[in-house]
């Protein structure tokens, strides 16, 4: 889900990411043009303790290029 908060700008986006042993939780703002740094905000299963961010780049045709950078605790 995300709303747009400055035409033209950016949106602030928060999503939960579904994999076959858990979920990750990421939040935060998705720029129009360039890459976006997105807090990782939780995760279930595997992913209980997780921590780091997600690297979302615009490709300019409606779709994005996200890389995960993450640690886990325990």
């Amino acid at each position: 889900m995300c709303i747009r908060t400055r035409a033209g700008h950016s949106f602030q986006c928060q999503w939960t990411l579904t994999l076959e042993d858990g979920t990750i939780q990421v939040a935060g703002r998705e720029f129009d043009k360039g890459a976006s740094a997105i807090s990782i905000s939780g995760g279930t299963g595997r992913y209980t303790g997780i921590t780091g961010e997600m690297t979302s780049v615009n490709n300019s045709d409606g779709t994005f290029t996200q890389t995960l950078r993450y640690w886990i605790d325990g």
